[in-house]
């Protein structure tokens, strides 16, 4: 799904092996023994080291697509998956840092819509003069965006219309917009904004009317205006799912 990592001899092999570990990852079944039954199998087929990793690649990819759905990992469905990683000891650091940076993303949507559970990130990490007790939950580079004409994005996200990880689509459509200055999205427990060396945007949870997305930006309109201001980023997702428990609280 993800990673083809190294390629060449006995597909036949490497594919029984990582539908072996797989399949015990998914049913919670990794324990020694079962450890001791992999590294059997390698030495029975003659597994050398680069296809050893591409079998455990491969497991990791299968066991995710498992593992993985509705848009996340619930905790013991990423306690799973960590344990797997674990056990690919062949796995290059690079590749296993991939995989663990996904499922994190995973199950920290599910820890979001499902148990009310928001992330902190270092106040550092984002250019804001913070109030008493304000938190940063999400910051990303980001680009400013001027949509070109009205435009109303698929996907709304307000008080009492929840936003809903794994049941939408981002269509973008560049023609709509013009791309500005680049800077950083930031949203904090109590604002959301946008900072560049020439432009700043900031407006009030409180007075955020809704936020539209699903044609590329996130478009901010607040109470009593007719324009959004918009921002590109990578993660509309877990924007969306942030944006929507703090507007739903």
């Amino acid at each position: 799904m993800f990673f083809n990592l190294f390629g060449g001899g006995k597909d036949q092999y490497i594919e029984e092996y990582a539908s072996r570990m797989a399949e015990a990852a998914v049913n919670d079944e990794l324990d020694a023994d079962r450890l001791e039954s992999f590294i059997a199998y390698a030495k029975e087929k003659d597994l050398g080291n680069k296809q050893l990793a591409r079998a455990q690649a491969l497991a990791c990819d299968k066991a995710f697509e498992k593992l993985y759905h509705d848009g996340y990992m619930n905790d013991d469905e990423y306690g799973m998956f960590s344990d797997l990683l674990k056990l690919c000891y062949m796995m290059k650091e690079e590749a296993k840092y991939k995989y663990t940076t996904i499922a994190k993303r995973c199950n920290a949507l599910y820890k979001i819509q499902e148990e009310g559970l928001m992330p902190t990130v270092n106040r550092e990490y984002a250019n804001v003069k913070y109030r008493e007790g304000e938190e940063l939950h999400f910051t990303a580079a980001g680009r400013l965006m001027k949509p070109k004409k009205p435009v109303t994005g698929p996907v709304l996200i307000s008080r009492g219309h929840p936003f809903k990880v794994g049941q939408w689509e981002n269509k973008e459509d560049k023609s709509l917009f013009e791309e500005g200055d680049k800077g950083a999205f930031w949203l904090t427990s109590e604002r959301i904004g946008f900072r560049s060396r020439k432009e700043r945007m900031e407006t009030e949870l409180s007075d955020v009317d809704r936020v539209e997305t699903g044609q590329g930006p996130l478009c901010v309109y607040e109470k009593g205006k007719d324009s959004p201001w918009c921002v590109a980023i990578d993660d509309y997702e877990m924007a969306g799912a942030l944006l929507s428990n703090l507007l739903n609280r």
